[in-house]
């Protein structure tokens, strides 16, 4: 009984390490490439779509230090991809012109990415981080037509 709790945990702790390893090669925290050029790396880093996946991934990696929920990696993970999502979506040009698109795919984003990181239903989370996404352009609708 001890060893299977054993293996688990040493199963657990590779499986988030591959994960947080992988990512971490994704957002280019990593070379991919062991001669990768200075300019190049400077280029890749500076793109919005990779700094905010850096910024999800530190994000999910301290909620899982902070809560008992998730663990470091899979925070790192789904914080990671949920950033580079919203990167993703905030560079289209094909919704530049749509605000409230925007907003709402980005909230459907980060909340599918917070239910991952959690174990819960993603549908639910894509579902209400839309409504919030929506909600938050109309506040800040709201706000700028009554300044």
């Amino acid at each position: 009984m001890r060893s299977s709790v054993k293996e688990s945990v040493q199963l657990h702790i590779r499986k988030n390490g591959l994960a947080a390893l992988l990512l971490a090669v994704l957002i280019g925290a990593i070379p991919a490439g062991a001669f990768a050029e200075q300019s190049t790396l400077k280029k890749v880093l500076a793109k919005p779509i990779v700094k905010q996946a850096a910024v999800g991934a530190a994000i999910g990696a301290g909620a899982g230090v902070l809560s008992d929920r998730t663990s470091v990696g899979k925070g790192a993970l789904a914080g990671g991809l949920a950033g580079a999502g919203t990167g993703a979506i905030s560079q289209s040009r094909y919704l530049k012109g749509k605000p409230l698109v925007r907003n709402t795919l980005e909230g459907a984003v980060i909340g599918t990415g917070a239910s991952y990181a959690l174990g819960k239903d993603k549908a639910k989370g894509a579902v209400l981080g839309a409504g919030a996404g929506a909600g938050y352009h109309y506040i800040r609708k709201y706000m700028d037509d009554h300044r």
